[in-house]
């Protein structure tokens, strides 16, 4: 994954509170740090009790077998 696509998804995370930063200084260089938020374990609980019903869905267009 490409920063460029990596850095947009966690600000949106980060907008959405799911998570939240902090920088901290490491080797003389300030960075940022990012922390799951109680919001986002719960939207990650949400998508884990969605995801079998999406393989499926991805397994069908596929035309794989659903494990």
């Amino acid at each position: 994954m490409s920063e460029s696509t990596l850095y947009p998804i966690l600000k949106r995370l980060e907008g959405s509170g799911c998570l939240t930063t902090y920088s901290q200084a490491h080797n003389g260089r300030l960075r940022k740090y990012y922390k799951i938020t109680e919001e986002g374990i719960r939207r990650l609980g949400e998508f884990a009790g969605e995801w079998p019903q999406l393989k499926r869905i991805y397994c069908y267009i596929l035309g794989e077998d659903a494990l």
